[in-house]
This record gives structure tokens, C-alpha cells and sequence, in this order.
């Protein structure tokens, strides 16, 4: 069954969960030396001064997902241009903790949970599997 909203009529969709992960911290750690804005590019590369590196795959969703994380900011609309935050950099230090789990919708953070994680929570984190397996259950 197929919730619908009784004021618009429009179908009622599930919030996806987005967590750090351990790609999440390798994009970071490639802003932070970069000390500048970086062009993330949808597959595996950033482009840092004019050089293209590897990065991890969907380097540009994991880009936007650190800006929802409040880690990195977006450069101008549609750019593709990523940079570090001062929060970023505490959480590479590991002085800064951010939400275990965020949700959102239209590219803005409308819930999280209470569960702070640091870098050292994370860092070997990688969403396998078995997190795949049970994505729907953790929903809302």
C-alpha cells in the first residue's frame, strides 16, 4: 500500500539513510590536503589544481553528502566544486562528531539521529554488503 498525502495527493516516499563511511573520510582527506576548492567529477576522479586523482567511486554524491554532514561546502549551483569546512577538519583531528545516520530530502537534512560518531568510529567503515541487504528495513 502506497501512502498518499490527503492535502497534495502525492505518493508519500521513505527517507534514505546516509552514514560516513570510510569513502566518505578518504574524499575528506582530499579536500583537507587540497587546501582548496576541488572539482568532483560523478566516477572515480577529483580534479585538484588541475590535476585529475583518483578518488573513491561517486565521488560527487560522497561530496554532497559530507555537505549535508556540514563537513564540506558546495561552491557555486551546479559547479561541482567542493571544499573543507573548519568542522571537516576537526573531524579529520578527531575533535568534531557528527550524526550517526542523517535524512534527507531536496538536498536538506530533515532528520538525524541522536548518536554522534568521530572519525575514529568510521574510519574502517565500509557499507557492505550486508548494510545493502537490509536498506530497506532502515528507512523511515
Amino acid at each position: 500500500m502506497i501512502d498518499i498525502c490527503s492535502c497534495c495527493g502525492q505518493k508519500i516516499r521513505k527517507l534514505n539513510p546516509h552514514r560516513m563511511c570510510k569513502q566518505k573520510v578518504n574524499l575528506l582527506q582530499i579536500f583537507y590536503k587540497a587546501k582548496d576548492w576541488v572539482f568532483a567529477q560523478e566516477g572515480y576522479g577529483v580534479e585538484v589544481e588541475g590535476k585529475m586523482q583518483r578518488a573513491p567511486y561517486r565521488a560527487r554524491a560522497h561530496a554532497s553528502r559530507l555537505v549535508w554532514f556540514g563537513l564540506a561546502e558546495h561552491g557555486k549551483t551546479r559547479s561541482g566544486l567542493y571544499r573543507i569546512t573548519p568542522e571537516g577538519v576537526q573531524f579529520l583531528a578527531g575533535s568534531h562528531q557528527v550524526p550517526a545516520i542523517i535524512y534527507c530530502k531536496d538536498g536538506e537534512v530533515v532528520e538525524s539521529t541522536d548518536k554522534k560518531v568521530g572519525i575514529r568510529d568510521v574510519r574502517g567503515i565500509i557499507l557492505d554488503k550486508d548494510y545493502w541487504d537490509n536498506y530497506s528495513q532502515i528507512q523511515i
